[in-house]
């Protein structure tokens, strides 16, 4: 990491340990109102797909699942097939999943290939998305292969995260956009991290499936039989550009088993161990958040929530990553914990956000509200607003730096 984000790794600490300490809990300035039409409407869903995620860096994948070379994944992103693989040279790349000849898929699921071969015809690819094979090429005609290779997308691989722009002609411009956030991240050491399992949950409206991850008010309520009754509903926020931190606080603004900071106190700051200053939630705009487990050894689960075919479609994909090679016995925790959070988002986030959408689409409901202890709810929707709404051919250092204002 570089100094800059470590110090700001420890600023962010010792302002909630102030928090903690005072029991204060930080709120937004007031109540908000959103139009329900952001969550029904098919011409801004159109165009949150094409200047939201067809412009902005994507998180897409973690470096340890592509762990060596041939090592592949498909993905369908707001109606782009997308391919990534990890190349003879060990870059990782991003290719539109398709075949140059007719525009059939190269590559389904997730897997090792030493080539890309179109089921249709039979035109093979290499790992590094050049043209190596036309069946019956003499009968086919005269093209240049170096002109036919995979559509390629601009790829970053940092703080072990493979992060791509789905537009092959924007620039490579990732910095402006991941600011210091994804540098922090690197703390956590993702290259060297083990890819666990991976699960895939189908949602309604994408910013409804997301909504769930920005909040602890609904906690005590909507999860009172799997977390109980008892659990707090409060969150501190910490903003960063269009990204943020929140951490889960009890009651009266106390710590909880989600965030292990109360280790850090009364302790000097020379002698504070690293892992607690990763604790809390970490939401990456538009559409991830990683939360950290201690269930079967140090573990996150990546959560990614992606667009789907229309306005009332997502998918959300949950993908377990741990520290270190596991026995047996923190396998079957891990299994366990992933088994308990896929449930938790399966059987009672998303249907909650089916009955959601349900009542949205009737068009009696003209708005929805964010209360004052929802702040990264309102964080989050300017920032969809303020993307959908610039000019597409401004630059994202622009965008960014002409940033809405905080909750």
């Amino acid at each position: 990491m570089k100094p800059e984000a470590i110090q700001q790794l420890y600023t962010d600490t010792e302002e909630m340990l102030a928090l903690q300490e005072t029991g204060y809990v930080r709120q937004a300035r007031q109540v908000i109102k959103l139009d329900t039409a952001q969550y029904t409407d098919e011409a801004q869903f159109s165009l949150e797909k094409e200047r939201i995620f067809k412009r902005i860096p994507l998180m897409l994948a973690a470096s340890c699942e592509l762990n060596e070379p041939g090592a592949y994944k498909t993905m369908d992103i707001a109606g782009i097939p997308v391919l990534l693989v990890r190349g003879k040279d060990g870059e990782a790349r991003a290719f539109l999943n398709s075949c140059t000849h007719r525009a059939s898929p190269v590559a389904k699921g997730c897997g090792k290939a030493a080539r890309f071969t179109c089921p249709y015809h039979g035109w093979s690819f290499g790992r590094e998305g050049n043209l190596i094979g036309i069946a019956s090429r003499e009968d086919f005609g005269d093209i240049d292969p170096d002109e036919h290779g995979l559509t390629r997308f601009p790829v970053q691989e940092q703080s072990g995260l493979i992060w791509a722009i789905l537009d092959p002609d924007a620039p490579a411009d990732f910095s402006a956009f991941l600011g210091d956030f994804a540098e922090m991240l690197g703390g956590f050491g993702f290259e060297n991290w083990h890819f666990g399992k991976r699960t895939v949950l189908e949602g309604t409206n994408w910013k409804l499936a997301f909504d769930a991850h920005l909040e602890f008010y609904h906690l005590p309520v909507l999860h009172r039989d799997t977390f109980g009754p008892e659990m707090g509903n409060v969150a501190q926020y910490q903003y960063h550009g269009p990204h943020f931190r929140l951490r889960h606080m009890g009651k009266r603004g106390e710590p909880t088993g989600f965030d292990n900071l109360s280790r850090l106190h009364g302790l000097p700051r020379e002698e504070w161990p690293m892992e607690p200053l990763f604790s809390g939630e970490w939401i990456l705009f538009p559409n991830v958040s990683i939360n950290s487990f201690f269930q079967g050894g140090r573990g996150v689960i990546l959560s990614q929530v992606i667009p789907g075919k229309t306005v009332g479609e997502s998918v959300t994909i949950q993908t377990y990553l741990h520290e270190t090679p596991q026995n047996d016995e923190e396998r079957t925790a891990a299994d366990e914990l992933v088994s308990f959070i896929a449930h938790v988002v399966r059987d009672e986030d998303l249907p909650m956000s089916q009955d959601q959408q349900h009542i949205l689409r009737s068009g009696y409901q003209k708005f929805v509200q964010f209360g004052r202890n929802e702040g990264g709810l309102q964080h989050f929707h300017r920032w969809v607003e303020h993307c959908v709404s610039a000019d597409e051919a401004r630059p994202l250092e622009q965008l960014v730096a002409a940033a809405p204002d905080l909750p």
